[in-house]
């Protein structure tokens, strides 16, 4: 039985090798079969086209930012040589997560605020002072705070905190566990700054009564919460992504040690202040006007700036519904001649979107085109360090123009920076007149 079955498998293995060599020889084109079974008039041509010329991009500041509740507080002010100027701080709310101990009768020896942060934009060797303000106005978790927001006008004069300030860099581990090289180093230990509060602060918690300390509510008309600030630099800086984690209070009696937890909890008000001046910079006199473009193009995270992009063209074909769109790939190339990409890494991720208009409101409106359903990978947008570019594929969305679906029309669209918000990070793109350009490959099928 045994030897039946090793014959039978002997002569499949050589009829299947027979088959492949007979194949294999064959000289026709596999695209070309079935050609023969459609009609003349039916054959579909598929070509190729990449746009540059009639391309047109400007640089313009970018929309005001929500900055409320965000992922993480920007604290710092840093001087971009290319950028000008940047300045984030933030204020905050501090809530008790139970009744204090008490507190009158005890030692106190210190209080002390925490901020942790872990990665920042800038340089490691220019100092920077905080200071630390007590609000004189409620913050509110359901109100909407822009980057505009005039942080220290909300705060009393008092400075209850100064301290001085110099980032520092550690790294845990330059395994490849965290993706970290010699040329490449990545921070993966979260550094921390204890800032010593002054004594007006610890005396105005200390004398709480036990009914302002008796709920949230009451204590947050006691105690409005902090606005940090950072003072003003000329030349260097930084800017850090930080967490604030609020104060400890510090004190002692006869029998134990105490500590009393004054925190920002995912129930705390936490709105952030970005404020940018490009009055220095190059690009500065074609900033915010659409008629002179610039042989490059700037993005900044914070509210800073966007790109417009106008392709006039791009449903050029509309004249046909024989054109199906394969793919429309966009292609902007990071400039690393006025920029050191190593030393001012780009963002991680880009967005593009497309121009709207809103006929009740007599509005611009501004959308994701449809390729982003079919997955973030598909639509792009993400750093790609090898060759220093940003992908795009906008085919979707260009066949619906093409097929002059409504609402989709050709009107332009915006490039701006992702997390604008809790991230800082910029970068210089080659511009539409530069020789690089900014690029769409087009490839696309029409029947004859």
């Amino acid at each position: 039985m045994v030897k039946k079955e090793q014959t039978t498998m002997y002569k499949f293995a050589i009829g299947f090798a027979w088959m492949v060599i007979t194949f294999w020889g064959c000289t026709n084109d596999i695209n070309d079969l079935g050609k023969d079974l459609l009609p003349v008039g039916d054959l579909i041509r598929v070509g190729e086209v990449t746009e540059k010329a009639n391309i047109r991009a400007y640089t313009l500041t970018d929309e005001k930012q929500r900055t409320d509740e965000p992922t993480h507080n920007l604290l710092g002010t840093f001087n971009d040589p290319i950028f000008g100027k940047t300045t984030a701080d933030f204020a905050c709310q501090l809530r008790i997560g139970a009744y204090p101990k008490t507190i009158k009768t005890d030692i106190i020896d210190s209080m002390i605020f925490y901020i942790n942060y872990k990665e920042f934009y800038g340089d490691t060797i220019t100092p920077q002072k905080i200071k630390i303000y007590e609000l004189a106005s409620d913050l509110s978790v359901t109100n909407k705070y822009y980057q505009d927001v005039d942080l220290k006008a909300l705060a009393k004069t008092e400075v209850l905190a100064e301290y001085t300030h110099i980032p520092k860099l550690k790294l845990d581990s330059l395994s490849n566990k965290y993706g970290s090289t010699k040329a490449s180093p990545k921070d993966t230990v979260i550094q921390q700054l204890a800032i010593k509060m002054g004594p007006s602060l610890i005396q105005k918690l200390v004398t709480a009564d036990s009914l302002t300390l008796s709920s949230n509510e009451a204590f947050l008309q006691h105690l409005k919460g902090l606005y940090v600030e950072v003072s003003d630099l000329n030349q260097g800086g930084t800017i850090m992504k930080t967490f604030p984690l609020g104060m400890k209070l510090y004190s002692h009696n006869a029998k134990d040690t105490l500590v009393t937890y004054f925190s920002v909890t995912s129930n705390s008000a936490v709105v952030s202040r970005f404020s940018h001046d490009y009055s220095q910079t190059p690009f500065f006199a074609n900033l915010d006007q659409t008629e002179t473009m610039d042989s490059l193009i700037y993005l900044q995270t914070t509210g800073g700036l966007r790109t417009k992009i106008m392709i006039p063209n791009l449903g050029s074909w509309s004249d046909s519904t024989n054109y199906a769109i394969n793919k429309a790939e966009l292609i902007f190339q990071v400039d690393t001649t006025v920029t050191d990409v190593k030393l001012y890494p780009p963002p991680s991720q880009l967005v593009f979107s497309a121009i709207g208009y809103d006929e009740e409101e007599k509005k611009e409106t501004e959308y994701l085109p449809s390729d982003v359903a079919f997955s973030s990978a598909y639509y792009g947008g993400t750093y790609n360090s090898k060759d220093k570019t940003y992908r795009f594929n906008i085919a979707k969305h260009m066949q619906e123009v093409v097929d002059k679906k409504k609402g989709k029309e050709n009107l332009g669209f915006y490039l701006s920076t992702a997390f604008r918000s809790a991230t800082f990070s910029r970068t210089v793109l080659k511009g539409a007149t530069s020789k690089t350009g900014i690029r769409l490959e087009i490839t696309y099928s029409k029947l004859k």
